[in-house]
């Protein structure tokens, strides 16, 4: 044996001594749904365009039809949203509970449309199905790594390379005719949309 040979037992200094968790995981979820996409826009061709409550963080978007009304009229939808949040549970947070779909609209967003990041308060889950959505022409939805603490400013300092800890926003690859659902309290919005008829249906979840 040479005197340049190393044991692995001369070098156990060198040896992993510490560990990096990642805690409190995000559960989103994406469910293809293609099947109801030719009857939203069906229903969507009857409606005309309503006010909404939305003006402050979002532009050059409208709403189709009453919020919640879709639901009556196409129940098959009703019963694939609540059986999507079901499922989104189970998956991930597994709370012993039912749910029930709180509010519920279908939007268009146009070229340069925005919705300013946001969350909701008042619900346990929240999604986006897409009935009209083209990857290369429209923008994508994303959500934000939260940076507000209730006590202190969550630091933020240049990295020398990106990692799952210092993310300051992703998504998730979706296409027309899925819906993505995720809980309320995710930072979510996009950022100016290139062309028209981006088409989404939104949706909040109670627990009941």
């Amino acid at each position: 044996m040479s005197d340049s040979t190393i044991n692995l037992s001369d070098s156990l200094e060198t040896a992993i001594d510490f560990e990096t968790y990642g805690l409190f995981m995000i559960p989103v979820t994406k469910y293809s749904a293609t099947a109801l996409v030719d009857d939203v826009l069906k229903w969507a061709r009857n409606q005309d365009f309503v006010k909404h409550d939305r003006q402050a963080i979002s532009h050059n978007i409208q709403q189709i039809g009453e919020t919640n009304q879709i639901l009556t009229d196409i129940p098959e939808l009703k019963a694939l949203l609540l059986e999507v949040a079901r499922k989104h549970n189970e998956s991930g947070l597994n709370y012993a509970s039912n749910f029930e779909i709180s509010d519920c609209y279908l939007e268009v967003a146009h070229q340069g449309a925005i919705y300013a990041p946001h969350e909701h308060s008042n619900c346990l889950f929240s999604g986006t199905y897409f009935i009209s959505y083209e990857k290369d022409a429209h923008s994508y939805l994303k959500f934000k790594r939260n940076t507000i603490s209730n006590t202190y400013p969550i630091m933020m300092l240049p990295y020398e390379s990106m990692t799952a800890f210092n993310l300051q926003e992703a998504t998730i690859p979706y296409a027309a005719g899925d819906i993505v659902i995720y809980p309320s309290n995710l930072t979510h919005g996009f950022d100016s949309n290139p062309t028209d008829n981006r088409i989404t249906l939104t949706f909040n979840v109670i627990p009941i």
